[in-house]
């Protein structure tokens, strides 16, 4: 409850500063005003999935908006409107692998991606294999403190043109199907999956004996609702968000995958930049990756769960059942390895462990 306190205090912290913002202006001259007046020296143009409809809509912004807004507020205003940053969200650019394309090649300068990134370096894989995080915040500290991801980020940078500046959460994963109820990997047995346009995804839904079919986001309503697909397997507040719980009927909340945001920014046009604007941004990053994981918290957790709850028959696996799961998934592994090497794999499995020391686990 002290957790979930902290996160709602977090949450309307960031809400009430942005009703302040909209508040009527006071005598002095308004940062809108600023802003007109001033002329960009840069302008960042930053492309992600969620919608941006908040704050129109009464409701928690989405993670990704959440970041967009956090970092958007921070840039402007500390860069005295020198950096102008213009938000792209609900695909509007695009899907995550094309404006992922678009920031390595230039043409915008940043981009908020999940799984698809490991097309471009596909060791970026060992994050996702299959109950390998027991909670979120194994993950986060794996990404802000450890060696490992130091290491990795640096090596990712070098040979892809992209620096990952921070990460955030896009919530735990979990399979939706309009057929049954799934109770343990026997259930799966012949149902088709939409999984992200990712490898290991693929492997893991075949090694619990379904299909996988590898689809962008924006088609998964109509290929549920068709029947090109029968499930699929999202975190809660992406299936409330997208509304497929109106053509999906089961939930089995079995946290296979903790699945990230990758912020990612041009190498090139980063290090172009002065040192000062350069510190804005990795600044303004954080608070924007802060602002990214309470909202997906809030919304999964909260807000968005009693949505897929009224709507859908929710089952949770005992401990038993899971244990099932993740014997099933295990070749994920050994697949894995023959991909990106033991050396890897092994280092990463290492980093959760430290982590989960760290926790207590």
């Amino acid at each position: 409850m002290k957790k979930l306190f902290k996160l709602l205090s977090l949450v309307c912290g960031i809400s009430l500063a942005f009703a302040v913002s909209a508040a009527p202006a006071a005598p002095e001259v308004t940062a809108k005003q600023v802003k007109s007046t001033v002329k960009p020296d840069y302008t960042i143009r930053i492309a992600y999935l969620d919608a941006g409809t908040w704050p129109d809509v009464v409701k928690a912004p989405l993670p990704e908006h959440a970041f967009g807004l956090v970092f958007k507020s921070i840039v402007e205003s500390n860069s005295n409107g020198k950096i102008a940053v213009e938000l792209f969200p609900n695909n509007q650019l695009g899907d995550t692998k094309a404006t992922m394309e678009m920031a390595k090649s230039g043409s915008i300068e940043m981009a908020v991606t999940t799984g698809t990134a490991a097309s471009l370096y596909p060791a970026l894989q060992v994050f996702f294999l299959p109950y390998v995080f027991k909670s979120d915040e194994i993950a986060s500290y794996i990404f802000d403190n450890s060696q490992f991801w130091k290491d990795m980020s640096a090596d990712f940078a070098n040979k892809t043109g992209l620096y990952i500046l921070g990460v955030g959460n896009n919530g735990m994963r979990h399979f939706t199907n309009s057929k049954r109820p799934i109770h343990s990997p026997a259930d799966m047995k012949g149902l088709k999956f939409r999984v992200m346009q990712s490898p290991i995804y693929v492997k893991m839904v075949e090694a619990m004996g379904a299909q996988a079919t590898p689809l962008a986001s924006g088609e998964v309503y109509t290929a549920c609702q068709t029947g090109v697909v029968d499930g699929q397997e999202n975190p809660v507040w992406n299936i409330a968000a997208n509304k497929w719980y109106e053509v999906q009927k089961y939930i089995t909340l079995d946290g296979h995958v903790w699945s990230e945001n990758f912020v990612m920014i041009n190498k090139k046009w980063f290090d172009s930049l002065p040192p000062n604007y350069q510190h804005i941004i990795k600044i303004a990053t954080y608070h924007g990756v802060q602002a990214d994981r309470a909202a997906e918290d809030l919304a999964s957790r909260v807000l968005d769960f009693s949505a897929v709850q009224n709507a859908m028959e929710v089952y949770v696996p005992t401990a038993a059942e899971l244990v099932e799961f993740q014997k099933a998934a295990a070749p994920t592994y050994d697949w894995l390895r023959g991909e990106v090497g033991n050396e890897v794999v092994d280092k990463f499995l290492a980093a959760v462990k430290d982590a989960e020391k760290h926790f207590g686990y």
